[in-house]
């Protein structure tokens, strides 16, 4: 998962955890997906995952989505679908919605990366070129640099 954070706490078993740490030296809670777990696992088919929101969305951190990641060979190609569910309603909840939105492109777009290039320099994340092209600004949990 290096493509995700600089850190990670996983066991790939069925409620193994699975807690991606955004910022490690953040306070115990705020790191990133500290608590969460692996719902389940079939090996090259699916993994789905607990997870949470980062700190700037309180209310909706304290209550645990799920994430659902498929994969499906496509000739000598791997499609990768990402499914995040369990959403509630209100404004902080949209902001949080609308976040996630854009994060997951660019999770994609570094998991790519990691696998074409290598592991991420998180001194100095990849940044896909399109970036710096969408209306909207994708808010990282990771400081990035869009020259």
């Amino acid at each position: 998962m290096s493509f995700l954070a600089p850190k990670a706490n996983i066991k790939l078993e069925d409620n193994g955890p699975y807690e991606i740490l955004f910022d490690p030296e953040a306070p115990l809670g705020f790191r990133g997906t500290e608590g969460c777990k692996i719902l389940r696992l079939e090996q090259m088919k699916t993994l789905s995952v607990e997870w949470k929101a980062p700190p700037q969305f309180p209310n909706v951190r304290r209550q645990k989505t799920r994430v659902d990641i498929y994969f499906e060979r496509v000739e000598a190609l791997t499609k990768v679908r990402v499914e995040h569910s369990g959403w509630q309603w209100g404004e902080e909840w949209d902001e949080a919605y609308e976040f996630f939105d854009h994060a997951w492109n660019l999770d994609l777009a570094r998991m790519q990366q990691r696998l074409a290039s290598g592991p991420i320099d998180w001194r100095k994340p990849y940044v896909p070129a399109w970036l710096g092209r969408r209306a909207l600004p994708i808010r990282d949990h990771v400081p990035v640099e869009t020259h």
